[in-house]
């Protein structure tokens, strides 16, 4: 971190300096007049008149002509407003206002506007934001080593997209001549792109998963759980169209006046849309963090060392058999000994964990144990846990079963359940010091994709407080750039 912000201090530096020239070259473009039914660009420009009301002076070096147009050479006399009107032959013409600053800048378009050297400010932001991605990038994959389950993975992965986005959208300023204004509006656009960007996948996504969501109350039962990620994608969907729909509805209303320049409403319009924006594009990064953390963490496959692997239960039927999600669990625990005993000769111990809901015949820990049995298992090979009523307890009451098991001696476990549960359930475990590989078990897409955004919302949930500061820290972030725009405007 500490190199990050000596970099960072030495491309201020540079930008700084890129940028505080005397000298400011006025670009200027061909004029064209309409003759027979046809554009022309052949009328020769001048400077016609140079005006200021407050003293602001600015000599011209130069006035030529290039194959874009024309190009004015100017530097900077005494600080103030200075209106520049070019024009031809035959009257047609364009204006040009420019600020000149107490230190000798020049700048167009504004107090924060273009000025020499702005594009070298442009390549050093870029060069920054791709810096930052590389830091999260390198951050996701030096805490991956250390673990698949931690939470910082999440963060890394979706701010490293964030941030690979931002400096990319910023590559279009580039041709644009518009300044530090310029930039500081970008970010509530460049927010605005991306969730544009995603649109079709969120209109793509919602169609594939009201599907599924439909099969799955279908066959689970009607109730709003079964329809979480229907909820999910319309609530991505809607943010995504909420700056548009705040701007049509303020161009529209007589409540607050938002046509004048500088006015309340004006300042409201673009906080509202650029934050919105800014907020909505996080909250996806974030979302394809999970979705690439969580599915790396499903497919990974422990190495093959383990002593104990634990099944994390779940509710069982009513004549106390395994329904189809346990019982994958269980058959995958079953294969990942079987790779091990092939791939090292190491046997390995079944922990089944779960206790007995009030609406169970027998705890889920014991029916598990009874299928182990039925596949092979012998007795003394299994450990079953009976009195666990949640994940957390799953982990640490099995613990408890391996140290009466083993003693103080050391030791090394796996777990086993469904695919979108891995990494929720790694994350329970490394909370309580527990350090343990998880292998995924295959279930139906129609009840994956509903599972998977339950325990989204769950792993954003347990993590509310840091969003909630991210949150601030982009509301901050945009009121300033808002705040600097107008300030802008009122020394224009």
């Amino acid at each position: 971190m500490k190199d990050l912000k000596i970099k960072l201090i030495l491309i201020i530096l540079a930008a700084v300096l890129a940028s505080g020239s005397y000298l400011y070259i006025l670009h200027v473009g061909k004029e064209y007049r309409y003759v027979n039914n046809a554009f022309q660009s052949d009328n020769e420009l001048k400077i016609v008149d140079i005006i200021s009301d407050d003293g602001g002076e600015i000599e011209i070096l130069g006035f030529q002509q290039t194959e874009k147009g024309y190009t004015a050479d100017l530097r900077a006399k005494t600080p103030g407003h200075v209106f520049i009107y070019v024009s031809g032959d035959e009257g047609v013409g364009s204006s040009f206002f420019l600020t000149v600053h107490k230190n000798g800048v020049i700048t167009q378009g504004g107090f924060l506007g273009d000025c020499t050297g702005f594009g070298s400010v442009i390549i050093c932001l870029i060069l920054y934001l791709l810096l930052v991605a590389a830091y999260f990038i390198k951050k996701y994959i030096d805490q991956s080593k250390k673990t698949l389950y931690g939470y910082d993975n999440i963060s890394y992965c979706g701010l490293a997209v964030f941030a690979v986005f931002f400096a990319l959208a910023q590559i279009r300023a580039l041709g644009y001549r518009n300044g530090l204004s310029g930039v500081l509006s970008s970010i509530g656009t460049c927010a605005e792109y991306f969730t544009w960007l995603t649109l079709p996948v969120i209109i793509v996504t919602t169609v594939i998963v009201t599907k599924y969501n439909i099969e799955l109350m279908m066959k689970e039962g009607k109730n709003w759980r079964n329809m979480l990620a229907v909820f999910l994608a319309l609530f991505i969907g809607f943010f995504a169209f909420f700056p548009v729909i705040i701007g049509e509805f303020l161009q529209r209303t007589s409540v607050i006046d938002v046509h004048k320049t500088n006015s309340p409403g004006h300042f409201f319009e673009l906080f509202s849309q650029s934050t919105f924006a800014t907020v909505t594009t996080y909250l996806e990064c974030i979302l394809i963090g999970s979705i690439a953390v969580c599915v790396k963490a499903a497919k990974h496959v422990p190495a093959f060392d383990k002593d104990y692997i634990l099944i994390l239960g779940c509710q069982v039927r009513k004549d106390g058999t395994l329904p189809m999600l346990l019982q994958s669990r269980v058959d995958r625990a079953l294969e990942f000994a079987d790779m091990q005993k092939k791939a090292t000769g190491k046997g390995i111990i079944f922990v089944p964990t779960g206790g007995q809901g009030s609406d169970e015949v027998i705890p889920e820990g014991e029916a598990i144990r009874r299928y182990l049995l039925e596949n092979g298992i012998p007795e003394d090979r299994i450990i079953a846990e009976t009195k666990s009523v949640n994940t957390e307890e799953n982990f640490r009451l099995s613990l408890e079963k391996i140290r009466e098991h083993r003693g103080s001696e050391d030791f090394k476990a796996a777990f086993s359940t469904t695919n979108y549960h891995v990494f929720r359930s790694g994350m329970l475990a490394q909370a309580q010091g527990i350090r343990v590989e998880g292998i995924g078990s295959k279930t139906k897409k129609y009840f994956w994709i509903n599972a998977f955004v339950r325990e989204f919302i769950a792993t954003i949930y347990r993590e509310k407080k840091k969003h909630l500061i991210v949150t601030g820290a982009l509301i901050l972030i945009n009121l300033a750039c808002v705040i600097l725009l107008f300030m802008s405007e009122i020394y224009a």
